[in-house]
């Protein structure tokens, strides 16, 4: 059984649904259709942004931040469906750390990116000051679409991606776990982790600036014939200036207080059922 509430307001329309999944349990979802679709011609440009990691504590094991690495292989599987369409794609990647970071750059391009930029610096700032600097380095390029992943595994901070999109006046879906881009649609449709369980259904038109949670997709390993020809590639390297200002400013730092408590209900389970029952009544949800 389905239940559907459709509301229009102007442009925006919410599109409610609720229905009983293979294994009986209850699935709620929320379409949001936030631009009108039209054709969509035009080659995809796409930008990843990713960032060198240490898998060991004593920093000597640098790798590519696990969560960008899914952000990448997304990207190059839209690109490929669009290449396939004989449509043109190109994915650029971007990185911010020091001469050593360039190595997640040559992976990216093992891994099926087109071209590189490193935006050199021995000084990791706050999350703000990574967006600010990203966006200044793409500035007067156009982008449809732009994929961070949902967190970087040392900080776990989950802003660079929500202050990035800000700062290019672009719309941000965060914690996708699934992207659907076909080859002359102007939307992208994604699927977001939502709390309990639920997932929140959106079509977002281009540009948009997308963080994906990890197991959205399962990344390649670079081929042999790319890594060659990485070793080839040039990156694009900019010096990044020693004294860049840090904008953010802690205020304060507190533990979330209690607003509702729990209630655990005890018995055999005929008294379990009546309870509820009794609860969901004096509710008024029954």
């Amino acid at each position: 059984m389905y239940v559907y509430f459709l509301h229009d307001l102007s442009n925006v329309k919410f599109f409610w649904g609720m229905g009983r999944g293979k294994n009986r349990t209850n699935v709620r979802f929320l379409f949001l259709i936030v631009s009108p679709l039209c054709a969509y011609n035009r080659s995809m440009n796409i930008l990843v942004c990713i960032k060198q990691v240490s898998e060991t504590a004593d920093g000597r094991t640098p790798a590519m931040n696990r969560f960008d690495e899914y952000a990448l292989e997304e990207a190059i599987r839209i690109k490929e469906r669009f290449l396939d369409a004989g449509r043109d794609g190109v994915v650029d990647v971007i990185t911010l750390g020091p001469e050593q970071a360039a190595g997640v750059v040559k992976r990216a391009f093992g891994m099926g990116a087109d071209n590189g930029c490193h935006l050199v610096t021995d000084r990791e700032g706050s999350s703000a000051v990574t967006a600010g600097l990203i966006a200044g380095a793409v500035k007067g390029r156009s982008y449809d679409l732009v994929v961070t992943g949902i967190m970087s595994q040392d900080r776990m901070e989950g802003q660079t991606g929500p202050i990035l999109a800000e700062l290019l006046g672009l719309p941000c879906a965060t914690g996708v776990v699934a992207a659907s881009l076909d080859p002359g649609a102007s939307c992208l449709g994604v699927e977001r982790e939502l709390e309990k369980g639920e997932r929140e259904c959106l079509s977002m038109g281009l540009p948009v600036l997308i963080t994906v949670q990890a197991g959205i997709n399962t990344p390649r390993y670079p081929t042999l014939s790319r890594v060659l020809r990485a070793s080839k590639k040039k990156i694009h390297t900019l010096g990044v200036p020693g004294a860049t200002a840090d904008t953010q400013t802690m205020v304060r730092l507190e533990a979330p207080s209690k607003s509702r408590s729990g209630r655990v209900l005890g018995g055999t389970v005929d008294d379990k059922a009546l309870a509820l029952f009794a609860l969901l009544r004096e509710r008024g949800i029954l």
